[in-house]
């Protein structure tokens, strides 16, 4: 079988992560590299052995078998849906568009191409690459924690107030912090991945109260707190806080910050259920997560010990992905779900602009 040609459109931060994954996939080849600021693919395919370069999209559509759309999260819809006109395999970075709108446009566009050509389609929420995720997924669907009751989550960052990955002028961070430059803020950036993290553990959601903030940031330079950079306005949300309605009948608080000093990039999360809980915290492990039962509870004196359980790991997004153009069986996360996961991030910006008033969530197909 001739080796499956990936085209890799926008060549920013995260696509090193996508050029360097596939390039470990046996039967897969990063073939192109895309990007519209002239010489920026050139260099970006230099460094990473990829043999061709280009400005434009035709290209990529001519040559390439499939897609890793990995432009700024505004421009997400267009390639995708090029990509999709033309019956490729499309694995787009989250979120899977900045509106509601759009994501059902793409999700519709999606499934009709799939139907006809075989097309796969996936959207990238790459902390599914975990396996503590799956493993208690699969815990909460067989009922091992009984009902659940009660869901807390956080996704904690820090460059905001710590230089762990450069200082925040940097052009890399810079822009999500300005809505002119697209930015959904900490909710569309890292809040869509904990959003799919916890609904895809604990269940889907009904309704979704929001709260977002937006503090001064400290100029490098005087030490003193700003709103604007260069002319721009730092307007985007750096802090949000959410509760969730749970189909099941259950609750969630989920927060997330830019803020968190001491937390690099923290995915964490904890299931309460009427016969159990588990705990999972990525900062310690993608393939551990912790459980205790309520025997273990009615036996302990005090707080009982939690029991971890150790995992194998699981196959990455972009494994599964090239796995599933070669099986044609479409994984998860296909791009409904991420019409679904952008129809939570609808929620909570019509919930916060109305003062957190809870928002049912609107049809996402």
């Amino acid at each position: 079988m001739a080796k499956i040609k990936v085209g890799i459109i926008g060549t920013g931060g995260m696509a090193k992560a996508h050029a360097g994954q596939l390039a470990q996939i046996p039967g897969c080849e990063p073939f192109m590299a895309m990007d519209v600021v002239p010489g920026r693919a050139e260099a970006f395919a230099e460094a990473h052995g990829i043999p061709w370069a280009t400005e434009s999209m035709g290209d990529v559509l001519s040559d390439c078998d499939a897609v890793c759309v990995v432009t700024p999260d505004r421009f997400h819809a267009e390639p995708t849906l090029a990509a999709l006109r033309r019956g490729l395999h499309v694995l787009c970075e989250k979120p899977l568009t900045v509106t509601l709108d759009e994501a059902k446009k793409v999700a519709r566009a999606a499934v009709k191409t799939a139907d006809k050509h075989g097309s796969i389609h996936m959207t990238n929420f790459s902390y599914r690459n975990s396996a503590a995720f799956h493993h208690a997924a699969k815990m909460v669907a067989d009922g091992k924690l009984g009902e659940v009751r009660h869901v807390y989550a956080r996704y904690l960052q820090a460059w905001v107030a710590a230089d762990v990955w450069g200082n925040w002028t940097k052009e890399a961070w810079l822009w999500r912090l300005q809505t002119a430059k697209g930015s959904g803020g900490v909710l569309g950036d890292v809040g869509c991945h904990l959003l799919d993290f916890l609904t895809g553990i604990a269940g889907d959601a009904s309704s979704i109260r929001c709260s977002f903030y937006n503090h001064p940031k400290v100029s490098p330079t005087t030490g003193r707190p700003v709103t604007k950079w260069r002319g721009g306005e730092l307007d985007a949300n750096d802090t949000a806080i959410i509760e969730l309605a749970l189909d099941g009948g259950g609750s969630a608080v989920a927060h997330t910050t830019r803020w968190a000093t001491g937390r690099a990039n923290q995915v964490a999360l904890e299931v309460y259920g009427s016969e159990g809980a588990l705990m999972i915290d990525l900062d310690r492990g993608y393939t551990r997560l912790w459980v205790v039962t309520q025997a273990m509870a009615d036996q302990a004196s005090r707080e009982p010990d939690w029991k971890m359980i150790d995992l194998k790991p699981t196959p990455n997004m972009w494994k599964r992905f090239i796995t599933g153009i070669k099986t044609g069986e479409n994984d998860a996360c296909d791009m409904v779900r991420g019409a679904q996961v952008q129809s939570y991030l609808d929620a909570c910006e019509r919930s916060a602009a109305d003062g957190g008033t809870p928002k049912k969530l609107r049809a996402w197909v």
